[in-house]
């Protein structure tokens, strides 16, 4: 079955009815609202809701933009202007997500410097162009559709992001970036290797249009190494992808004026499958459990200070010298979902150590320079300290828990794994600040026709109500147990909804974006609306992630934390990022509440057991 071939299928994302969404909405709000405000807050949704309203009018447009819509009313007409295009922020911690894969089974404990530069190793180099091979061999399955349609128990899921992943890149504009138009499949053949800040053109592809052997590549890296002896080096202009949008989109602007060359080589750049980097920093980042992976996170989430980054690009394959390997993307073609599934593939075979490479006619690597001026370099100093300030500020690291996983939450507990641990996290918030916050975690929408996400509003009545228990030592283990089940339970049903396209958050954006000047409501005006989504906590949850190491992206508010989570079967894994000037949050704190919290979980659940059950869960 082709994997596009079941698209035509997909329905389109429903409009849903304005009683379902103010219902749902106003439920949300409640542990955040005062009586009054709740109550308040009713009369006006009521006020909205009243034939001839402003509600009544605003749903009418949105339903006309669902009509005019090909595929999807939310993804054809505004979602990814208005959830990524137009907001200015750096790319580098605010957007962009990473991935830290695991070593190689067989990973080597000595790294041999290369010939041609000391700076590089041999293993390196090696296990680069084996999983850049890897990800070309994967690219060929994808673009002779040939990547299986993945189903759930409620039918098809939409392959459209698959078409948004290779080859795509995000270019800067003012007020509002875009994405260079990328043919499904692309017709690029080449990638881009990212050395020292220089970058080099790698043809993927033999003359006459052949895929050539992991050798071969191998060759043609160590190439590029050797010509870093004998360029003219060109500024580190990959810092100004990291920079505020309007900054990097006026310096670019210059480049492409100064000089047709730089209008060249930004091309290549941006046509490109995907670049490569091999880091050539002399110590490798420390993969330490007892700091949280904070050194080797942060690398994933900024790298040295930006360098050897090309933040536009969806898919950038990161190297250090030591061989760990970080992928890291640009956020807005498709979800993180998306390349985190397409990495669980290609890590899975070992890296050769004698790949054999062919006598294809191979063109040499071309490396890409570019012109700058006093100008141009002021552009690049201004971007280096943006960079500084935010990495400095990010405080980041791997939350790692191996004493249960999700395999004792179905068995013992037997609830989705996926709820359990959004209660963990709400517990462990609450035990850090000692009150509820607003909770964003992503609900997929995939099974319409070029749908994304919704949200998923973690916080709930039941929520509070189960860590208020928890955390009240007069309360027994059966109440709290019960309580646990409550929250889960509703959390699942939430998750539900707003997988069928039936959350609020959606349709109230859509709805708000059909006012014209001048029309309001004083329920968009009122506080608890921008309240309850001022996410503080904004979570999402992969999959088991039993190649990944660990996975991340960056708080949405300076008083927040941004957590990517992977439930596996006996590890859980938290990617946790927030910021050291918050007075109010602490990553390695916050790990260590919700390490508490976990274990609090299970003590509850298992003091609710009956003696057999309670010893077979301490097994598991």
């Amino acid at each position: 079955m082709a994997t596009l071939s079941l698209q035509h299928t997909l329905p389109k994302l429903p409009v849903p009815t304005l009683e379902e969404t103010l219902a749902k909405y106003l439920r949300t709000i409640e542990p955040l609202a005062t009586p009054e405000e709740l109550e308040r807050n009713k009369a006006l949704a009521k006020d909205f809701l009243k034939p001839g309203g402003l509600g009544r009018a605003l749903q009418q447009r949105l339903l006309d933009v669902d009509r005019a819509a090909p595929n999807n009313w939310l993804d054809d007409t505004w979602w990814i202007q208005k959830a990524y295009h137009e907001w200015r922020e750096p790319l580098l911690v605010n957007s962009n997500w990473y991935i830290m894969m695991r070593n190689e089974h067989n990973h080597p404990t000595e790294f041999h410097p290369t010939a041609e530069n000391p700076a590089y190793t041999t293993f390196q180099v090696k296990r680069a162009a084996h999983l850049a091979q890897q990800l070309l061999d994967y690219t060929d399955t994808l673009y002779s559709q040939k990547v299986p349609v993945e189903k759930t128990k409620a039918g098809p899921l939409c392959m459209h992001q698959y078409t948004q992943l290779i080859g795509v890149t995000r270019i800067p504009q003012h007020g509002c970036d875009r994405l260079a138009y990328t043919p499904f499949p692309s017709p690029s053949k080449h990638i881009v290797l990212i050395l020292e800040d220089q970058f080099f053109k790698i043809n993927a592809y033999t003359n006459d249009g052949q895929r050539f052997l992991d050798g071969d590549m191998e060759r043609l890296f160590l190439e590029a190494i050797k010509q870093l002896k004998e360029i003219k080096r060109s500024a580190p202009v990959g810092l100004l992808t990291c920079d505020h949008r309007d900054a990097w989109t006026v310096a670019r602007e210059h480049l492409l004026v100064l000089d047709p060359k730089n209008r060249e080589s930004l091309q290549v750049i941006e046509d490109a499958l995907f670049c490569v980097t091999l880091d050539s920093a002399k110590e490798a980042t420390k993969a330490d459990r007892k700091t949280d992976y904070a050194e080797w996170a942060k690398f994933g989430m900024h790298g040295h200070g930006g360098h050897n980054r090309w933040c536009d690009k969806s898919m950038n394959l990161i190297f250090e010298r030591d061989g760990k390997f970080i992928c890291h993307g640009e956020h807005s073609p498709c979800d993180a979902l998306i390349p985190s599934l397409v990495m669980d593939v290609i890590i899975r075979k070992p890296t050769e150590l004698n790949a054999p490479s062919s006598n294809a006619a191979i063109e040499a690597p071309k490396h890409l320079a570019f012109v700058t001026d006093a100008k141009a370099q002021e552009h690049i100093k201004a971007a280096s300290a943006t960079i500084e300030a935010l990495s400095k500020n990010s405080d980041c690291g791997i939350i790692y828990f191996d004493e249960y996983g999700a395999d004792y939450i179905k068995k013992v507990v037997k609830t989705s794994p996926d709820a359990y641990l959004q209660m963990a996290i709400q517990l462990g918030y609450y035990k850090q600040i000692g009150q509820p916050c607003a909770t964003y975690e992503t609900g997929s929408t995939r099974q319409f026709r070029n749908g994304r996400t919704e949200t998923t509003r973690t916080l709930s009545v039941e929520s509070v109500a189960f860590c208020k228990a928890m955390e009240n030592p007069s309360v027994k283990p059966e109440e709290k147990v019960k309580l646990l089940r409550a929250a889960t339970a509703a959390h699942s049903k939430y998750q539900r909804d707003a997988a069928s396209g039936k959350g609020c958050d959606r349709h109230m954006m859509g709805l708000r974006l059909c006012l014209q000047p001048g029309e309001s409501h004083p329920l968009f005006q009122e506080p608890i609306f921008a309240k309850s989504a001022m996410f503080l906590l904004s979570t999402s949850g992969l999959f088991a992630g039993d190649n990944f190491m660990g996975t991340g992206f960056g708080a949405m508010y300076p008083d927040g934390y941004g957590i990517n989570y992977l439930a596996g079967g006996k590890t859980l894994k938290f990617g946790t990022e927030s910021k050291f000037d918050s007075k109010a949050t602490n990553t390695r704190q916050f790990g260590e509440h919700l390490r508490q919290a976990l274990r609090d979980m299970r003590t509850a659940v298992e003091q609710t057991l009956p003696e057999e059950e309670r010893k077979v869960a301490a097994k598991l």
